[in-house]
């Protein structure tokens, strides 16, 4: 308990030091930038149990807490892999011992979804999984530390998750109204079990928007992983994808999008709608940049196509930069404008953590004079 209550004691401290700052950027009225660094954890691998789910939160959070080059405040999260909503439409998990689950699609053709009923989040096993582990969350920490949602991913990913991605595909040009009737219920789902969480959490624990981005309780929007809009034309995801997107944006006052890979093509799209929040994309030089520099990304945006897409639109931009601080400097040359808000993310270096930490705040702060 000892050790818990100087947890908990951290996170005050932590508050009290970055909260303004993180809550006057998320409201759109506080500083234009955030400069934030994570280090190493294991939430995005094996969760093969609660008891596993919570055990790695509580450790991840203990590193987050204590570490001090960053403008956020760490967050818990019930994670367990990207299938949630798929498993609810009957999709099979797969629990690996070293890595983080999967999930294997369970329909072929398109036609196997005319009339799929819309499913009962109670007889889904991950979903249960899911609320057992707010529940394990808030028990293990007194209800004292905030809790972000489940990792969300989209209307349109998850209808890839249920239905072999190349029929879905094929399906958005050739039998719109039938895909458009699967994605409805996708998204109805979403708002459904999302508002569930928020009231298992708490609404006075729930960090908001969640998973990729920085987060505070009564913070904006809901976080969505939309990983599709980087491989369909920007026709396919206008139709299909950012209806949806925005959908959950307005049930949830706000919606911030995650999307690996290049998809500068989108933004523009995404950046017309007002409740739209935000973005979050890898950003690097095109020049062998990818897994092995630390941004998880094997295809990153180019930085001047992102601040192109973005500027003047009103959504901020979080870009994943690696860990080569000239290369994470040169990016930023080519990021910054008066008009587009960045959360820039340094790719996590121990041994030059301040330094990097410092290098970027000070390029930011004068540019933006703050």
């Amino acid at each position: 308990m000892a050790n818990l209550n100087e947890l908990i004691e951290l996170f005050l401290q932590r508050c009290e030091q970055r909260e303004k700052r993180l809550r006057g950027f998320l409201r759109g009225d506080g500083p234009d930038f955030l400069v934030v660094q994570h280090p190493p954890g294991t939430i995005w691998e094996a969760c093969n149990s609660v008891k596993q789910v919570t055990e790695n939160n509580v450790d991840y959070f203990s590193k987050c807490v204590r570490f001090d080059w960053t403008d956020d405040i760490p967050y818990l999260t019930p994670w367990v892999g990207t299938g949630v909503y798929a498993n609810a439409f009957g999709c099979d998990y797969v629990f690996r011992d070293a890595a983080a689950p999967c999930v294997r699609y369970r329909y072929h053709r398109i036609d196997e979804l005319r009339d799929i009923e819309y499913p009962d989040y109670r007889k889904s096993p991950i979903m249960t999984m899911v609320l057992d582990c707010i529940d394990s969350l808030k028990e293990r920490t007194l209800g004292k530390l905030p809790i972000a949602l489940t990792d969300t991913q989209s209307p349109y990913d998850t209808a890839t998750l249920i239905l072999d991605a190349s029929e879905l595909f094929a399906a958005c040009y050739e039998n719109e109204e039938l895909v458009h009737d699967f994605m409805r219920k996708i998204t109805d789902l979403i708002i459904e079990f999302s508002r569930i969480q928020i009231d298992r959490i708490g609404p006075e624990l729930t960090a908001r928007p969640g998973h990729q981005f920085p987060s505070i309780i009564g913070g904006p929007g809901l976080s969505v992983s939309d990983d599709n809009l980087a491989v369909s034309s920007p026709g396919i995801n206008r139709k299909v994808a950012v209806p949806y997107d925005r959908q959950l944006g307005d049930a949830f006052d706000g919606v911030a999008v995650h999307s690996c890979g290049v998809w500068t093509h989108t933004m523009p799209m995404l950046a017309e709608i007002p409740n739209v929040i935000g973005i979050e994309c890898a950003v690097g030089d095109g020049e062998g940049e990818g897994q092995e520099h630390g941004l998880h990304d094997p295809t990153p945006n180019a930085a001047a196509d992102v601040a192109r897409a973005l500027a003047g639109s009103g959504t901020f931009a979080k870009v994943r930069l690696g860990q080569n601080i000239d290369k994470a400097l040169a990016a930023i040359d080519q990021l910054v404008d008066p008009q587009l808000r960045l959360i820039v993310e340094m790719g996590y270096d121990e041994q030059n953590a301040q330094r990097h930490y410092e290098l970027i705040r000070d390029k930011l702060e004068r540019f933006y004079g703050q």
